[in-house]
């Protein structure tokens, strides 16, 4: 529990005893994070819909990947109840940073310029890039490469890596989409709003099969795209909660546990727990 702090401003000389004092008590400083949440008992998670990484039922429980080994960590840190808040992507690290949500556990991918704005736990769910195009595979789309040189129109998420890779690569911006989330970008694609859906290939697999579109399919791995590892993502103010949670999720992956709960969704543990969050941020986070 942290406590109130008291500030004295004595005002005097050496030579004279003490003739003037004007104390100014301070507030009590907040709960530390971890402490709130385990006394309100639950935590909220921003998140997209974005499966596998995150799922939600016709009742708005969340699940998928990412939300339940955010789960798993929270009930070893004895926070047992898990709330969602449904967000656009470009919504989730402002919505962080204004503590809308404690949390985002959603697949956000772990990127050098978002861990100057958030922190991130180590990596939980690694994954490759993936398009999704109509069967056949039309306009012959298998490198980002292949985006530049033709006249193809891609949706991607606002802000998310897929976007900046095409932008950096020099795919001119009035040729990417801004959609709110896979759902939304594979209607875009089915409706001819654009010819490629540039996500995460599991996502798309995922999508595609709730949606049942035998016109579509996914083409992945992208050729010459790294593996790209997402994270949950904390406030910057929230380094001891950040700290907690990655000593519980290190135990998870020790114990196998971790694999139990990411590889039914189609994700190969190892790859994260390979991989470093420090080594992808390019400096301490």
């Amino acid at each position: 529990m942290s406590k109130a702090r008291r500030i004295c401003r004595a005002a005097g000389k050496a030579a004279i005893v003490l003739t003037a004092t004007a104390c100014l008590a301070l507030p009590a400083q907040a709960d530390e994070a971890l402490d709130r949440l385990q006394k309100a008992g639950t935590v909220t998670i921003g998140l997209a819909q974005e499966p596998p990484y995150t799922i939600l039922s016709p009742g708005g429980e969340p699940s998928g990947a990412a939300v339940d080994v955010a789960r798993a960590v929270f009930a070893k840190l004895k926070v047992g109840k898990v709330s969602a808040d449904v967000v656009d992507w470009g919504a989730l690290i402002p919505g962080l940073q204004a503590r809308r949500f404690d949390i985002v556990s959603t697949g956000l991918i772990i990127k050098p310029q978002r861990c100057a704005a958030i922190r991130f736990s180590e990596p939980d769910l690694c994954t490759t890039e993936g398009f999704a195009v109509r069967k056949g595979n039309p306009h012959a789309l298998t490198t980002y490469q292949d985006l530049v040189k033709s006249d193809v129109r891609v949706a991607v998420c606002g802000g998310c890596a897929e976007q900046k890779r095409a932008l950096d690569l020099g795919v001119p911006n009035d040729r990417l989409i801004i959609a709110t989330d896979a759902f939304n970008a594979i209607s875009m694609l089915q409706a001819g709003r654009v010819d490629v859906v540039a996500w995460p290939d599991l996502t798309l697999s995922a999508t595609l099969d709730k949606i049942g579109d035998a016109g579509l399919e996914v083409v992945a791995p992208i050729k010459g795209e790294p593996i790209s590892c997402a994270a949950t993502a904390f406030n910057r103010e929230d380094r001891e909660l950040r700290d907690a949670y990655d000593a519980a999720l290190a135990e998870l992956k020790k114990s196998g546990e971790f694999a139990k709960i990411v590889e039914p969704y189609g994700f190969n543990a190892a790859l994260a727990i390979g991989a470093s969050r420090d080594e992808i941020c390019q400096a301490k986070n």
